[in-house]
């Protein structure tokens, strides 16, 4: 008698909105022996990976209210492998702090099993532009390869909002780290992806407990320019966050 397959490791990645998760998951996906889905906790649904992808619209629907009628049951729908050798999807910090998913953190935070990917941002004044930029202009975050980008415009922002921002996802990280600290963890940074998309994709599979292999960036980068050239009050900006951290 065979002796039976290993189980197939669990994985979410944790993230604040604007920190390139995008980026990660779909690149991850490239990796033969992953599967990974995007935003199943948002509102909507999306981002599925095979075979859920697949799904035609009652069996989506239906999905959908599974995760509120049955958490158990659509987290492990969430985590099937089919295949894989690990299997996740992305959770973030704007999704664990609905009410609507206390149960799903429950369940997550009790499995000693889940391997917990953080993903930062180190700029937190870039995050913040990358997703006022998806809220004011574009209403996107993915742009697949190969595809032409929006045009960005420039615009100014609410200095109060911004401090208040980077405040929040900054108490944010430090929550989330104490949440999951009894999970086996690794903290990433969307620069360092950026950089070198394979390096860090290689650590993510090593700290999986898969073997490397080659992934493909699946996306265009959206926002090209620094936050200098896009802020139409950049000056008052620096000047407030140069304060603050002086």
């Amino acid at each position: 008698m065979s002796p039976a397959a290993p189980a197939a490791g669990r994985f979410v990645i944790v993230c604040p909105a604007g920190s390139g998760s995008t980026l990660l998951v779909r690149t991850l996906r490239t990796h033969p022996r992953l599967r990974v889905h995007g935003e199943v906790y948002g509102q909507p649904m999306v981002g599925l990976d095979a075979p859920l992808a697949a799904l035609d619209a009652p069996a989506l629907a239906a999905l959908e209210a599974l995760r509120f009628s049955d958490p158990a049951a659509a987290l492990a729908r969430f985590f099937a492998p089919h295949g894989a050798e690990a299997a996740g999807f992305k959770l973030k910090y704007e999704e664990l702090v609905q009410p609507a998913w206390a149960p799903v953190l429950a369940r997550l935070q009790a499995d000693r099993a889940l391997h917990v990917v953080f993903l930062d941002r180190r700029d937190l004044l870039a995050r913040y532009v990358s997703h006022q930029i998806v809220l004011r202009q574009t209403g996107i975050t993915l742009v697949p390869a190969g595809q032409p980008v929006p045009a960005i415009a420039p615009f100014a922002v609410d200095v109060d909002d911004l401090r208040r921002d980077i405040a929040e996802t900054r108490r944010r990280t430090a929550h989330f780290a104490q949440v999951f600290a009894a999970q086996p963890s690794l903290r990433i940074a969307y620069e360092d992806l950026a950089a070198d998309p394979q390096a860090t994709c290689d650590r993510i599979a090593r700290f999986l407990g898969v073997a490397p292999a080659p992934v493909r960036v699946a996306t265009e980068k959206i926002v090209r320019q620094p936050p200098q050239a896009l802020l139409l009050n950049y000056p008052e900006v620096a000047a407030a966050l140069a304060a603050a951290d002086g």
